[in-house]
């Protein structure tokens, strides 16, 4: 295959490529779950393969996509991992990586032009969104649905007030109300251990009891009334086909608290 230029535009398999080397770097540690995020967000939003090389350069490349145009020659060179299928097959095995595998596109091109919002790669890519857009990652509550997620903030500057965000790709915020007791407690999306929380969602239909069924929603909140040092909580909600629900409860770093089983 002829090298290619640098500013060549990247197709979506070419991003599908890199979201793959993230992944891999995050499963072998050579990324942070921090800089996962980020670097997965940016991937996302590449238009060139010089966007792309920038977020791989220092990583060591899979043997798999050894051979895909987002490597360059001059960068195959023996200290390339020799069997990663092996490491990522277990590593999915154990749920570690099934919700984390990239979906910023496909063969076809993305079905959307974000992540499902209710995996491990699409509460990564929020984390992302939201600490560009308001240079925090602090909440009084948020949900996850698979297209979209809702956000209550402290409104800026005014602890009496509750600003509500919609996002899905940008952020509206559709009302913003009084009331709000100046003590509420917030807490930080930051502690949020994404690998964990991916691991727990690839498991949660199964772990409630019901196999077959999907994840409609996740709650990041803490309860209501709860102290200042009480911990927020994050419920998992699995839905059936026959409506049938059930929950798994867990803290923000994947420690499991409770299931609520379908009766």
């Amino acid at each position: 295959m002829a090298q290619r230029t640098d500013g060549v535009r990247a197709r979506d398999r070419d991003r599908v490529d890199a979201c793959s080397v993230l992944d891999a770097a995050l499963a072998d540690g050579q990324l942070s779950a921090a800089e996962h995020t980020a670097r997965t967000a940016k991937a996302m939003r590449a238009k060139t393969f010089t966007e792309l090389d920038t977020l791989v350069a220092d990583l060591q490349i899979p043997a798999n996509l050894a051979g895909t145009p987002l490597v360059r020659v001059d960068r195959r060179t023996p200290r390339r991992w020799q069997a990663p299928v092996a490491l990522l097959a277990g590593a999915a095995a154990l749920g570690l990586l099934a919700g984390l595998l990239s979906r910023c596109g496909g063969p076809d091109g993305p079905a959307e032009q974000i992540p499902v919002l209710t995996s491990g790669t699409g509460i990564a890519y929020f984390l992302a969104e939201y600490r560009a857009e308001f240079g925090d990652t602090v909440v009084d509550e948020v949900t996850f649905y698979p297209q979209y997620v809702l956000v209550d903030r402290q409104f800026p500057d005014d602890p009496r007030s509750t600003a509500d965000y919609h996002y899905d790709g940008g952020f509206d915020r559709y009302t913003a109300s009084s009331g709000r007791k100046p003590d509420e407690p917030t807490f930080d999306l930051g502690a949020l251990d994404v690998p964990r929380i991916a691991a727990l969602l690839a498991g949660a239909p199964r772990t409630v009891g019901l196999p077959n069924g999907t994840i409609s929603h996740i709650i990041a909140e803490r309860e209501a009334g709860a102290r200042t040092e009480a911990p927020p909580i994050l419920r998992i909600y699995v839905r059936a086909e026959d409506n049938r629900t059930g929950y798994l409860e867990t803290t923000l770093g994947g420690e499991p608290l409770s299931i609520s089983k379908p009766s």
